[in-house]
C-alpha cells in the first residue's frame, strides 16, 4: 500500500507513521474546529474516523466518555496507544467499524464528531443518516475539514492522488438538510484575511475578526471549514 492509499485507510508500519504524523499536522485545524463545540462534563461523544486518536484524547479531558471508531485496524491500534491511560480509566473506548453501519445503539451519543474524514465517506447522505441514528434527540454533529471545497490547487491535486471528495459548505449543509438536521451552521476561516464567516442555514451570515493564533501552513492556501448541526 502506497503513501496516498494510506491517507485514505492507514495500514502497516507506513500507515502507523502517517497516523502519528497526522496527529501533529492536523492539530491546528482540529483545535480551531473544537472551538465551535461546547463539551459538557456529562457528554458521551463519538469520534468517527478517529485516525491517530488525538482528538479523542482532547475531548476526553472534558467529556464523561469518548468513543472512537475507524475502519482501519491500524488507526484503532494507534488510537488505543495514544489513549492508553484514558482507556484504563474508563474514559475512552476505541472500536473497529464502518460509518455506513455504526456498531452502536440508537440515540447513544450527545455529540458526534468527524475530523478530516468525510472526504472518504461512501454515499455521504446515507452516512449522515447513520450519524443521526446514533445521536440523542437534540444531539450535535460536528464536521471539521481543512478546505471549503476543491476550488484550489492543493485540493484538486489531493482529490486525484488520494481518491477523495472535498465538499464545500453548501454541499455539506444541503446533505444535512436532506436528513432533517436543524440549527445548521457553517464556520469558514480565512487565515490570510484573519476573518471567520459564520453562515446560519435559514438565518444570517456574518463575518467576524479571527483571533486564532495556532500556526499552520494550510490556512495560507485554503479556507478551513467546520459545520455544526443538531438532530
Amino acid at each position: 500500500m502506497g503513501i496516498f492509499d494510506n491517507m485514505r485507510k492507514p495500514k502497516g508500519k507506513l500507515g502507523q507513521i502517517q497516523l502519528k504524523s497526522m496527529n501533529k499536522e492536523h492539530t491546528p485545524v482540529s483545535l480551531w474546529g473544537l472551538k465551535h463545540l461546547d463539551i459538557k462534563s456529562d457528554d458521551v461523544i463519538l469520534d468517527i474516523g478517529c485516525g491517530g486518536g488525538i482528538n479523542i484524547n482532547r475531548m476526553a479531558k472534558h467529556a464523561k466518555k469518548v468513543y472512537g471508531v475507524d475502519y482501519s485496524m491500524d488507526s484503532v491500534k494507534v488510537s488505543r496507544e495514544v489513549n492508553r491511560q484514558e482507556i484504563y480509566d474508563g474514559k475512552v473506548e476505541v472500536v473497529h467499524g464502518d460509518v455506513q453501519s455504526l456498531p452502536f445503539d440508537d440515540e447513544t451519543f450527545d455529540v458526534v464528531t468527524a475530523f478530516e474524514t468525510v472526504y472518504f465517506w461512501p454515499n455521504i447522505e446515507k452516512c449522515f443518516a447513520e450519524v443521526k441514528r446514533v445521536l440523542k434527540p437534540g444531539g450535535i454533529f460536528l464536521i471539521g475539514t481543512e478546505s471549503n471545497g476543491s476550488d484550489n490547487i492543493p485540493m484538486k491535486i489531493s482529490e486525484k492522488l488520494i481518491n477523495m471528495t472535498v465538499y464545500n459548505d453548501k454541499e455539506l449543509c444541503q446533505y444535512l438538510v436532506n436528513n432533517d438536521y436543524s440549527q445548521i451552521t457553517a464556520y469558514l476561516r480565512d487565515g490570510r484575511k484573519k476573518q471567520e464567516t459564520i453562515k446560519e442555514i435559514g438565518g444570517e451570515t456574518k463575518t467576524i475578526e479571527d483571533d486564532y493564533d495556532h500556526v499552520s501552513l494550510t490556512d495560507k492556501w485554503v479556507e478551513w471549514m467546520t459545520v455544526v448541526a443538531r438532530k
